[in-house]
């Protein structure tokens, strides 16, 4: 039986590996389209939403509660809301800073949300939490100031888009925790790929962000990120997760600005200077040490 189990982490370690390496692939993808933010994101939420359309359709573990099916409702609209936010300020704040600073950034989400919930929520944070959030801030600073020329430079907006994207992914995750309560996984990633694509088609005219035309390259490009990222890169971390610890998922997900710094080097020529590898292991570290945390006061 044991060994049974193991074979089953193995095979649950090997599909949250590759999970990794496809969601690190997205920010290159992005660098070689080079079209607006709110444009890119779009095509990526409506071509993932064309793709799991078809799976909805057959599957068959697309339940959604009977209870309080308006709050249903409403958690997967706000879900899709946040989603739309986060992929949106993504993509856009790859226009301005390097391609291993965003997803770093990003990924500082579980800080943002341990915050969220002792300031707003009146939960205690453990000294893990505290230690961790000191280690991870410090070394966004000191990420984002050495990547900065100065405060009105391209690269500073980008940064500071990343940390919002942090906190909108925040936001997804909370909201998340919410509507998975009443919807079923694969229906609930559909949903918030559909509504995230039609409020930034919505915004895109609004803002003009649509009128911007891309190649038959840039189409295909965004297709593939869709395909890679948001279908399999995700189903591959979703399903580890459904095997795994939840602790053991979400440090294994810290990897992936480690990966995207990798590949920037070699496909993008980005090369980090020193101070900027320090900001980012101090933030990987600070980010462990708060995924740690929870798991301490789950138990």
């Amino acid at each position: 039986m044991r060994a049974d189990q193991a074979s089953l982490n193995k095979k649950a370690l090997f599909r949250i590996g590759i999970g990794v390496l496809l969601l690190g692939t997205g920010p290159i993808f992005v660098k070689f389209v080079r079209a607006n933010g709110t444009l890119v994101a779009f095509y990526r939420l409506l071509f993932a939403s064309v793709m799991l359309t078809l799976p909805v359709l057959i599957g068959n573990e697309n339940q959604v509660s009977n209870e309080d099916k308006d709050k249903s409702v409403l958690w997967v609209l706000l879900g899709g809301s946040a989603f739309a936010i986060n992929i949106g300020l993504w993509c856009s704040a790859l226009n301005y800073t390097s391609a291993s600073i965003v997803p770093l950034l990003d990924n500082t989400a579980p800080v943002w949300v341990g915050l969220f919930g002792w300031l707003v929520l009146g939960k205690k944070q453990n000294q893990f939490y505290w230690w961790g959030l000191g280690l991870t801030l410090a070394g966004s600073i000191l990420l984002v100031r050495n990547s900065s020329a100065s405060f009105n430079s391209q690269q500073f907006l980008g940064n500071m888009l990343s940390i919002a994207s942090g906190i909108s992914y925040a936001a997804y995750i909370l909201i998340t925790k919410q509507a998975r309560r009443r919807v079923s996984s694969l229906l609930y990633s559909w949903l918030v790929s559909l509504i995230g694509a039609i409020l930034l088609f919505v915004f895109g005219l609004v803002s003009g962000s649509l009128k911007q035309t891309l190649s038959l390259q840039g189409f295909l490009l965004i297709y593939l990120m869709s395909l890679s990222s948001q279908v399999f890169g995700w189903y591959l971390v979703n399903d580890a997760l459904g095997k795994l610890p939840a602790a053991a998922v979400s440090v294994a997900l810290v990897g992936q600005p480690l990966v995207v710094t990798i590949l920037g080097i070699f496909i993008l020529r980005e090369i980090p200077s020193n101070l900027q590898i320090i900001g980012g292991i101090m933030s990987l570290i600070g980010i462990v040490v708060v995924q740690r945390s929870f798991k301490d006061t789950a138990n």
